[in-house]
């Protein structure tokens, strides 16, 4: 039910990595990471004027592209607790938006908090979304209960997470990447190969492990899509409140 890092570890992690982390993304995944959003978005199915919270929004990708899809037109809220990731997303904004240091859109609000516990009120939200975050909450079944707890009735979750194949060939391949290839290529861009070496094990131990789709049921969720994405090194559950 944990990530088997302490809150404070995977911080700290997070922190260090914050200044390269999107470029890293970009080159261990090929770009891929970014379709894989906009498909957990089309997924998500938002439309004009909801509520949306990114929980885990690291620096804002998420967030930047339910802008995009919904032509500014939600209210849109990113939550983390890496005071690092939050200050680069907010520098994205000026840069993407224009105007000062520190004016945003209104439409946009960026939040230094734990995602397993927020301040936020309950009933608040009609999409909590999450992009490879839940895998590293501390107390996974906590943040569940919060994403159910922040949405509106009716309203739905969509996570984004890694997975691994179900096809042997690509399976193998897959698993390959992630124990030799991810760590150095990861260790070489950001000088942390420990760190890298951190999520390629988290990776292969949330396959391994986990049933999110009961976890979701068990953290009260009535019901949950999963859809499968690609030869299957990522999946999107959405789940109904």
């Amino acid at each position: 039910m944990s990530s088997g890092k302490s809150k404070l570890d995977i911080k700290k992690l997070f922190d260090d990595l914050a200044c390269r982390y999107d470029l890293i993304n970009r080159v261990l995944s090929a770009g891929t990471d970014m379709h894989w959003r906009k498909k957990a978005i089309e997924f998500a199915a938002p439309s004009a004027g909801m509520r949306i919270l990114d929980m885990c929004c690291g620096t804002g990708d998420v967030v930047f592209a339910f802008d995009e899809h919904l032509d500014r037109k939600a209210e849109l809220v990113g939550c983390d607790f890496s005071e690092e990731m939050i200050s680069i997303a907010k520098k994205r904004t000026t840069k993407k938006y224009g105007g000062a240091e520190n004016a945003h859109p209104r439409h946009i609000e960026w939040l230094v908090g734990d995602c397993q516990s927020t301040d936020l009120d309950g009933g608040s939200f009609d999409i909590v979304s999450c992009a490879f975050g839940v895998r590293n909450m501390n107390d996974r079944q906590a943040g569940l209960r919060e994403m159910h707890r922040l949405l509106k009735p009716g309203g739905r979750t969509c996570i984004l997470e890694f997975s691994l194949p179900q096809n042997f060939l690509f399976r193998f391949l897959g698993l390959t990447y992630l124990s030799v290839f991810l760590p150095i290529i990861g260790g070489i861009f950001s000088g942390r190969i420990r760190a890298y070496r951190y999520l390629s094990r988290s990776i292969r131990t949330w396959d391994r492990e986990v049933d999110l789709t009961a976890e979701l049921q068990q953290a009260g969720f009535s019901r949950t899509d999963v859809h499968r994405l690609g030869i299957g090194m990522a999946a999107v559950h959405v789940a109904h409140k």
